[in-house]
């Protein structure tokens, strides 16, 4: 019995020993994030900013490719041919076919095709509006980690509010507990204290599932595992000081600086790009060529030469029409675009009023719930005081502290709120 014993005791020392150093080495796998950290993070392991890394590199192969087709080819060929014992006649002499067989190579060069330049500048359109979207793209993780890092704190928050409620509620319920025993307090002011008690206790059950699907969307923004462990370095009032949301109420929009506009101006580039491209298909086209064959097996009589040097031009001349047809359609689609350009301005500048609008309202809406809750504290430990001394009875302390978590979950929304602004602002204004 006593060798089992120190087994047993054995065994509890390694398996502690086992989960000091798991819980070690999960404590050193863990983030810990300013929100520039977070973003940085995300913005290098993110799949969707990956994606738009790797259209900037398609693009890129794309432009070589086009630039690829002006330069020299040089293709080669080897053929034989058998006649199968195949006789002609001549002059009345049968004269066999023999077996040939040639290695041919061409080297050949494109000197002038309008197209070609054409083509090469839009290609290189089309790769800067790659990088445009690669940059819209990381503005985008940025702007949707930074909206998880705030839903977090204000989750953190609201539970540590909710706690404080609940420790000094439980402590009424106590008392109340205490005064039903003596006789001074009826059971009724003691079970609405315990509902008010589960009542937060609910509530605090609530905000803890909100704080892991809010860690869960900043782990799906980070790119990391989906139990990997994310510490916030960052308090609420950090980022309020950091932000200085009221610099945001008077900084100056820059329309061309906004990712949308600059790729709306790709577009217009592309379409003014296309009617160049109608037009220069009606030029000629002129390659030169030069072709070397080595006669592995000649026929009998071979009169054709080894060596061969020319030009070859392709000229348009008529085409019902076509053409012309093609570079209206190429008129009409740029008239469009430039439409929505126009449309885009209107959009922009009316979004641009209304953030402006909304986190003002915000702001000012926050400073009233501040205020808010900072009264019906008062007025709760006011009445909780009466409470203990008799002149107050449980309904008003129930009405107090419903009317103080009511307060606290408006300062919470409007907090949340003033964020939100701030961070759909700053993203029209490509800052973060």
């Amino acid at each position: 019995m006593k060798i089992y014993s120190k087994y047993v005791i054995l065994s509890i020392i390694l398996f502690g020993m086992c989960g000091a150093v798991f819980s070690q080495g999960a404590s050193e796998k863990a983030l810990r994030l300013t929100l520039k950290e977070a973003q940085d993070y995300a913005v290098n392991n993110n799949r969707i900013v990956w994606n738009a890394g790797l259209s900037v590199s398609e693009a890129q192969k794309k432009t070589w490719e086009t630039i690829s087709a002006g330069l020299p080819q040089v293709n080669a060929t080897v053929n034989y041919q058998n006649m199968m014992g195949f006789k002609m006649s001549f002059a009345g002499m049968s004269i066999p076919m023999v077996p040939t067989s040639n290695f041919q190579a061409t080297v050949s060069q494109l000197l002038l095709n309008g197209s070609y330049w054409v083509g090469i500048k839009m290609s290189k359109i089309g790769e800067e509006m790659s990088e445009t979207a690669r940059l819209q793209a990381e503005l985008d993780v940025k702007h949707q980690t930074q909206s998880a890092y705030f839903a977090v704190l204000i989750a953190e928050e609201n539970k540590k509010l909710l706690e404080q409620n609940l420790i000094n509620i439980q402590a009424l319920a106590q008392k109340t507990e205490d005064m039903v025993r003596i006789g001074v307090a009826e059971q009724t002011d003691a079970d609405r204290m315990k509902i008010q008690v589960v009542t937060i206790v609910n509530g605090i059950t609530m905000v803890e599932r909100h704080i892991e699907m809010a860690y869960n969307l900043m782990r799906f923004q980070l790119g990391v595992e989906t139990y990997a462990g994310i510490e916030l370095s960052q308090t609420l009032d950090d980022l309020m000081a950091a932000k200085d949301v009221y610099r945001l109420q008077f900084r100056t929009f820059d329309m061309n600086a906004n990712y949308n506009m600059q790729l709306m101006d790709g577009q217009i580039n592309l379409a003014d790009m296309r009617i160049s491209l109608e037009r220069a298909s009606t030029l000629p086209t002129v390659a030169a060529f030069y072709s070397y064959t080595y006669k592995i097996a000649k026929s009998t009589f071979d009169m054709s030469p080894n060596n061969v040097i020319g030009l070859q031009a392709s000229i348009p001349i008529f085409a019902s029409g076509q053409r012309h047809v093609r570079a209206q359609q190429a008129k009409i689609n740029l008239e469009k675009t430039q439409n929505s350009r126009a449309l885009l301005t209107d959009q922009l500048l009316m979004q641009e009023k209304q953030l402006r609008f909304n986190l003002n309202s915000a702001i000012e809406s926050f400073d009233l719930q501040k205020l808010a809750v900072d009264v019906s504290q008062r007025v709760f430990e006011s009445v909780s005081r009466k409470f203990q001394q008799g002149t107050a009875s449980s309904l008003d302390v129930t009405i107090a502290s419903s009317e103080l978590l009511q307060a606290q979950t408006n300062y919470i929304n409007a907090m949340m709120q003033v964020f939100t602004a701030q961070t759909e602002l700053e993203k029209l204004f490509n800052d973060f």
